[in-house]
């Protein structure tokens, strides 16, 4: 498995993360595409909104730590803090869960950044942070200009991280891992087309999860978008007992393109004038969200 062998705190504030693949008398768990996003990606708790995160690291490799997820759950989240559920490994080889209060608010002022248009807002870590962690670098979310080079297209398969339902893969808090495709072309122009279609089923909680494929021989992972919406069918009957509303689940993931997440660190990194808050109009044009 990939043991966090030693976090050590750099004169930059930030830790310093060394891998080591160590068997414990088990399959060994080496280190891939697939194994570095699941150590970036966590559960952002709180009674009243609760989603998928993952961390990133500041775009000069020492800004920090930046928590990523959808700026409708934080925004729907009440009070000025929610819990990131981290994970302790231990001697034994087995991880431990261990929650972590994170301030999301100063009084009535979010502490995150919120893209100008789009669902998505960045919260920067304190750096101090209770276990070493393993956030992805920039260079793993996908430009436009990465997305073209990759190949994928639509039928191309992808990969996602998220709790479903606030469901955790096991007691130490780890996201659950599902397989899908790419349900409309991600190749069109981003600006014009925020977000394409994912075809797994989706589910509450999956906001803010990434989805991502594999790079340089399934040795780097690509973070080509974050889940955004799920879409439903409505069907509405009508007999003479009165009128029912059906929500019929599509199995259609609504995400946003990587690339949006990348301007928001860049924004939060450059701080400009304050977003414009997302209404409830521009909320229901992007669809059922989580």
């Amino acid at each position: 498995m990939i043991r966090l062998l030693n976090g050590v705190r750099g004169a930059w504030g930030s830790w310093l993360v060394v891998f080591c693949a160590v068997g414990y008398g088990g399959p060994l768990w080496a280190e891939n595409f697939a194994t570095q996003m699941y150590a970036a990606t966590f559960k952002l708790y709180h009674p009243d909104s609760t989603s998928t995160c993952f961390l990133v690291q500041g775009s000069d490799g020492s800004a920090g730590y930046y928590l990523v997820t959808t700026a409708h759950t934080l925004e729907r989240t009440s009070g000025p803090t929610a819990t990131l559920v981290l994970r302790k490994e231990l001697e034994s080889g087995d991880w431990e869960r261990l929650d972590f209060t994170v301030k999301i608010r100063e009084g009535d002022t979010p502490l995150w950044t919120r893209h100008a248009e789009q669902d998505v807002a960045v919260l920067r870590l304190p750096d101090e942070v209770p276990v070493p962690i393993a956030p992805l670098p920039m260079s793993c979310l996908a430009s436009s200009e990465q997305l073209a080079a990759s190949g994928v297209d639509v039928c191309s398969p992808l990969y996602v991280l998220t709790y479903p339902g606030r469901f955790e893969a096991n007691k130490a808090g780890f996201s659950v891992a599902r397989k899908g495709m790419f349900a409309s072309s991600p190749r069109l122009p981003t600006d014009l087309h925020p977000t394409f279609l994912a075809d797994f089923i989706t589910f509450a909680g999956d906001s803010g999860g990434p989805v991502f494929i594999a790079t340089n021989e399934q040795q780097t992972p690509l973070v080509v978008g974050m889940v955004l919406t799920r879409n439903f069918y409505d069907v509405r009957t009508t007999n003479e007992y009165g009128e029912q509303l059906v929500h019929h689940p599509m199995h259609l993931g609504g995400v946003l393109h990587a690339c949006y997440v990348r301007e928001t660190i860049q924004q939060l990194e450059t701080p400009a004038k304050e977003s414009e808050p997302l209404t409830e109009e521009k909320a229901g044009e992007q669809g059922e969200s989580e």
